[in-house]
């Protein structure tokens, strides 16, 4: 590889140092953390996930539980790994693979837990038709200008500067556009819409019943303020990073969203396949379909992940 100038004539060569061990850190922080939580909900995935016929939501969880921890370990071992020249160095192709699948996973990554937000939504709407039509083509333009955006970025960040053990890793000597700030603004969007989405039909169905007769609407609320929370102290960070701070700091908090986000994304999954255990079903049955009563009178049959629509039954009936 091709060396422009030495390392040392750099004016920023200790700073991007100390930014590259940071983000190093944050790498193994956020797969440690993905790792616990692996370690703590596996015996709820056997339960929930692997016991259960195949089914749209046993699909969607095992891609994104373990296409997440892939990345992952991909990421933190190439970044993690020593490199044969320590001098700034001209993208190759197997730098360009290496960028291109990071982008690659992590707009999948990110654009399949909000499709399970969005799908979340739809369901507590009641499949409302309107709805679908609104939030599928947010979901397109989501993993759309999140695909320019880094595709745009790394085809024109040319120079990358490879460090040598134990400080390894590949970072931009300041050369990162700042567009690249507009690739988290998609999340944050699709993320606020469904907040706002959530809380009124939760709200708006909590205070027509009551917490005690609708307590499925009241884990959603909850677990949709958590997931709102969890993504803005995330992805908010992020932006501003991108936007304003030192571009060797680029990929600071890419590893933890990953993780953060596939996280809240698994744990929703989960909590929508245990409704559909025995103790949390009414007994009311149709021809063999198990039936849910909304607190309207109405009745729906059970299907895997319908469930989440039918999160409002009334175990009065």
């Amino acid at each position: 590889m091709s060396s422009p100038f030495p390392v040392e004539s750099h004016p920023e060569v200790f700073q991007v140092l100390s930014d590259a061990r940071t983000t190093n850190s944050m790498i193994l922080a956020a797969l440690s953390l993905v790792v616990y939580d692996h370690i703590i909900s596996f015996q709820d995935e056997v339960e929930l996930m692997w016991k259960s016929y195949i089914h749209t939501t046993n699909v969607i969880y095992l891609w994104n539980r373990y296409c997440t921890l892939l990345a992952l370990l991909i990421n933190a071992s190439v970044m993690l790994s020593p490199y044969k020249s320590d001098a700034v160095s001209v993208f190759n192709i197997t730098d360009l693979l290496y960028f291109n699948t990071e982008a690659f996973f992590s707009t999948l990554i990110l654009a399949t837990v909000d499709l399970i937000l969005v799908l979340r939504v739809w369901l507590l709407f009641e499949k409302a038709r309107w709805l679908l039509y609104v939030l599928m083509p947010m979901i397109g333009l989501e993993i759309l200008t999140m695909g320019l955006v880094s595709h745009y970025t790394i085809y024109t960040t040319k120079v990358f500067w490879p460090l040598g053990w134990p400080l390894t890793g590949c970072y931009p000597l300041g050369l990162v556009p700042r567009y690249f700030t507009f690739y988290s603004l998609p999340v944050l969007v699709v993320s606020a819409t469904m907040f706002v989405l959530t809380v009124y039909k939760c709200g708006k169905t909590l205070l027509a019943h009551g917490r005690a007769r609708m307590p499925i609407y009241n884990m959603f609320l909850r677990d949709g303020v958590f997931w709102f929370v969890a993504i803005f102290m995330t992805f908010l960070p992020e932006v501003v990073i991108w936007a304003a701070a030192r571009q060797s700091l680029a990929e600071l908090m890419i590893a933890p969203g990953l993780a953060v986000t596939s996280i809240i994304g698994s744990r929703v999954l989960l909590n929508i396949q245990r409704l559909k255990t025995p103790q949390n079903l009414p007994t009311t049955t149709t021809t063999g379909a198990t039936t849910l009563h909304f607190a309207m009178g109405t009745t729906v049959e059970l299907d895997t992940m319908n469930t989440v629509g039918y999160a409002g039954y009334d175990y009065s009936d």
